[in-house]
């Protein structure tokens, strides 16, 4: 099993992924009662020499490419792994994703020694790990998103210094579909929003299709510990805003904190064409933070 310590010597993560990082999963919609034909799945494909990283925790490095092969090695949420080649698109529980053989990356191991290696399920790796300190306790939490089978994504927390099966807090996101109203599920973005721009530290994820109109931006936070180090907080849907484009009409959005409130501002425009002619309204909206959530505050009654 790796450990806390063994998982802070692994190479850390990049707290800002490749400019192109991107999670899909995606299928089309099935007829009531029926499930979608496995070949129309389409996911993120990870290439020989990538490096990845376990978005699951307790995961199984496993010795062959199928779900009862003999486990190598347990792996920690966010241990950092090299492809070394993709295997067979394959059904494993709900999901429909490809075989993976990786090597463990141990920036502290013995020169020549050979790292350990098997394979695992494409829908346990992303692209996008952070480690940063997003409760304020002091210590740093690891922060991963997969995509569940409900083509959702989903924000993993990991207290390192939590012994497990409790180390761990998820929450799941909605995404924009790759094909609106005819499709399950879509990419998504992930960055780090800093807590000295947003008042608090939180996970921003981007899910804006090519192929469709609609768009959504969450933010998702992790508290709860208050202040207290070692101890499991909870990960939380902090904001979520949706948007359309499908021209002539267009609904956007435009987000701005104000950090030492804690406020999130939210300006909303609206284009609709009437008659012919283009009628934009704007709407400002102000969300305050509290418990772990961005709830919109009501506008004070004027006298």
């Amino acid at each position: 099993m790796t450990t806390p310590a063994l998982l802070l010597s692994l190479t850390l993560a990049q707290s800002t992924p490749a400019a192109d990082a991107v999670l899909e999963y995606t299928a089309p919609m099935a007829e009531e009662g029926a499930s979608a034909d496995p070949a129309d799945f389409a996911f993120t494909a990870f290439t020989e020499g990538q490096t990845v990283y376990l978005g699951v925790d307790e995961a199984n490095l496993r010795g062959s490419a199928a779900a009862d092969g003999a486990v190598v090695q347990t792996l920690m949420l966010g241990t950092p792994v090299r492809v070394l080649k993709a295997g067979e698109r394959a059904k494993v529980g709900e999901y429909i994703n490809t075989w993976y053989q990786v090597a463990v990356v141990d920036a502290k191991a013995a020169p020549g020694a050979a790292p350990a290696s098997g394979w695992v399920f494409g829908n346990t790796l992303t692209p996008f790990r952070f480690e940063a300190d997003l409760d304020g306790d002091g210590e740093l939490e690891v922060a991963t998103v997969v995509m569940s089978n409900e083509f959702k994504a989903r924000v993993r927390v990991l207290e390192p210094n939590v012994k497990p099966p409790r180390r761990v807090s998820s929450v799941d996101v909605l995404v924009a579909s790759m094909d609106y109203g005819g499709g399950q599920g879509g990419p998504v973005e992930v960055k780090l929003v800093p807590a000295k721009q947003a008042g608090v530290m939180l996970l921003q994820l981007d899910s804006k299709p090519e192929r469709c109109g609609d768009f959504v931006t969450s933010y998702v936070s992790y508290t709860g510990s208050n202040g207290k180090p070692g101890v499991l907080g909870k990960a939380k849907l902090a904001l979520q805003l949706g948007g359309l484009m499908d021209p002539p009409n267009e609904h956007t959005f435009k987000v701005s904190f104000q950090p030492a409130a804690k406020r999130a501002l939210v300006v909303r425009t609206s284009i609709e064409e009437e008659h012919g002619k283009p009628q934009k309204v704007t709407e400002r909206e102000v969300y305050q933070w509290k418990d772990g959530v961005f709830a919109e505050a009501k506008p004070v009654a004027k006298p």
